[in-house]
Formats: structure tokens, C-alpha cells, sequence
């Protein structure tokens, strides 16, 4: 057996017994796909022969390294030469569907040239189409598994990181490594939802122990404004416009249990009528419950620094300013 460059560039010694080993290692399959654009951003979608409906582009790993598989499938079954970009999605796929574990990678591929549909030769034998459609027309051609799988890798193109699945389901992960993921300088949007009767929203998240404003952090490719808004269809199933800006709250990095500073602003909406009020439903499942308190009593219900911005947020709709806050720690009078 000889010896191999390692990727540094150095001559590694294999040890004979460890490659014999390894090679006779039960291990998982392993398939990789693409996640290919046009210039109109519509996603490339192919219809294997050999199995039933719409896939992503790819194929199963022979013995080398993924960008390399992804590569050769894409030159064998469409002649597409593209540059491999970052992993978008890793997906575990449990023995219980195929058999055996299956991985399944999903990476962002950029064509060498211009390309559509009608350029793309398709090998005889292994496809019957090549087609790019729209996002939503790809989440509804391929199989639910597949679509999830996709849906992910589209939001971790959107962001900076690699979306963790298993049966396509994003795995739990720990708080601060979520908020590593999120791009500088990390921001939170809240919104300030009140109603005619000027009572208050606040509500219980399923996963914190205290109660919180209606918001959530603010993702790559949107503003804070459309952060906001999406946050009040998610959390109350609300569709409302984003008023002007309240509070801007940068509490410093040493206040954060997660290691990083973050720039907290809220929002001001219309007041809901009672109908919109009655109306509100928890649709993402991230909300327990709310409720509806007047604002001394919501800001007792709340911890400090929301009771804070919930303050200033109600001072600053009063006097038609923009209030800065940077948080500090309770003191004398302020609700833990």
C-alpha cells in the first residue's frame, strides 16, 4: 500500500489494518443533491426513470468525496458542469424507510455558464425531464420527505448555516448555537400589539419559561420591518401592517446568557378591533397562550428588560419619539 497526500499537501502512512477495517465497516448510504437556480431563481428539478415523481438533481456516492459525486451526476445525467458550493441541509433518512440508514446531502451548485432547461441534454436511461419551476411549484412536485428536505435547504441558502434533519424534521439544538448561526449584528423584532380598549398583548412561549412580546429574531435576507410581520403571522396567525418604530434597545454582550450582543427593536401596530382580537390563533405552535393585560399589569408579568422596552415602547407612542435604550441589570423597582 502506498502512502497518500493528505489535504494539507503532507505524505500520510496508512496503517494497513485500520484501512482493512475501515473498509469492511458497516456503514450508511449516502446520496447528494443540488440546489440549482436560474437567472429567474427558479430551482432545477429532474424525473428519474427509475423511480416514481419529481427529485432534486444528483445521486447515491460511490466511494469518494460528495462534491465530487455531485459533479459526475451532474455531468452523467445532464452534462452540467457547476462549481459546488456549501452544504445546505444534512438529512438522516432512519433504516426504517430503505432499510438502512440513508445520508443525504444537499448542496448549493452554481452552473458554469448560463444554463435553462431546454440547453440541458438528459440522459438516456436515467431521466425523462429536466425542468426549473418556483419554489412553491417544487415544494408541491416533489415527495413530502424531498420537499421538506428542500424547504430547509432553501432557508439555510437564506442564511449562514446548515440545516441539521432527520426524516427531513430540523433537529433540536442548543439556544446558543441557534444564535451563532444568525448573521451580525444579530437582531431581535418585537411588535407593540395593543388593542382599542388599550389593553396589551403579552404571550407564553412553548419553549422559554417566562412570558414574552410578540417578535422573534430577525433572519438574513429581511428587514426588521418584515421580521416583524412575519413574526404576527406565525405567532397569532395576524396579518397587520408594521407601524413606525418605538424603542431601540442594544443591550451589550455581557448581558446575554448566549454570548452575543443584539439589537432589539419594536415595532408599533394599529390596535386590534374585537373581532381581530377574538380572531388570533397560535399557528407555528410556538406560543401557548396569551393574554390580554393592562400595561402596568403586563409589565409585571414580564421579565425586566421587556418590561423595560414595554415602557419605553408605550412613553415613546405617547410622545412621537424613537427611544434608546441600553439594558442594564434590575435594579430597585424593576420585576425579575
Amino acid at each position: 500500500m502506498t502512502s497518500d497526500p493528505d489535504l494539507s499537501g503532507h505524505t500520510v502512512a496508512p496503517n494497513p489494518a485500520l484501512a482493512r477495517y475501515l473498509a469492511a465497516h458497516a456503514a450508511p448510504a449516502a446520496c447528494v443533491d443540488a440546489l440549482i437556480r436560474d437567472h429567474q431563481g427558479r430551482i432545477l428539478l429532474v424525473d428519474p426513470v427509475y423511480k416514481d415523481g419529481w427529485d432534486l438533481p444528483g445521486g447515491m456516492l460511490e466511494d469518494e468525496e460528495p462534491d465530487l459525486a455531485l459533479r459526475r451526476e451532474l455531468r452523467e445525467e445532464l452534462r452540467l458542469d457547476v462549481e459546488v458550493g456549501r452544504l445546505l441541509a444534512l438529512d438522516t433518512i432512519p433504516a426504517r424507510i430503505w432499510g438502512r440508514t440513508i445520508l443525504s446531502l444537499v448542496y448549493a451548485a452554481h452552473p458554469v455558464g448560463p444554463v435553462d432547461a431546454d440547453a440541458l441534454v438528459v440522459q438516456d436511461g436515467e431521466l425523462r425531464e429536466a425542468r426549473f419551476v418556483t419554489e412553491q411549484e417544487a415544494f408541491e412536485l416533489l415527495a413530502p420527505a424531498v420537499a421538506r428536505r428542500l424547504r430547509e435547504a432553501v432557508g439555510a441558502e437564506c442564511g449562514s448555516h446548515t440545516a441539521v434533519l432527520r426524516g427531513g424534521h430540523r433537529q433540536p439544538m442548543s439556544k446558543r448555537d441557534h444564535l451563532l448561526q444568525l448573521p451580525s449584528p444579530m437582531a431581535a423584532a418585537t411588535v407593540l400589539v395593543r388593542d382599542v380598549e388599550g389593553r396589551v398583548l403579552i404571550v407564553e412561549p412553548t419553549y422559554k419559561d417566562h412570558n414574552e412580546l410578540v417578535g422573534g429574531m430577525v433572519e438574513a435576507m429581511e428587514s426588521p420591518a418584515e421580521a416583524a410581520a412575519r413574526e404576527l403571522a406565525e405567532e397569532l396567525g395576524l396579518t397587520a401592517e408594521i407601524g413606525r418604530l418605538l424603542v431601540v434597545d442594544t443591550p451589550p454582550a455581557a448581558a446575554s446568557p448566549y454570548g452575543r450582543a443584539v439589537m432589539c427593536l419594536v415595532f408599533d401596530t394599529a390596535p386590534l378591533t374585537r373581532e381581530q382580537a377574538a380572531s388570533l390563533r397560535f399557528a407555528d405552535g410556538e406560543v401557548r397562550a396569551a393574554h390580554w393585560m393592562d400595561p402596568e399589569q403586563a409589565g409585571e408579568h414580564l421579565p425586566w428588560p421587556l418590561a423595560d422596552r414595554l415602557t419605553a415602547a408605550l412613553q415613546a407612542l405617547e410622545d412621537g419619539t424613537v427611544i434608546h435604550l441600553s439594558s442594564s441589570p434590575p435594579t430597585a423597582g424593576h420585576s425579575a
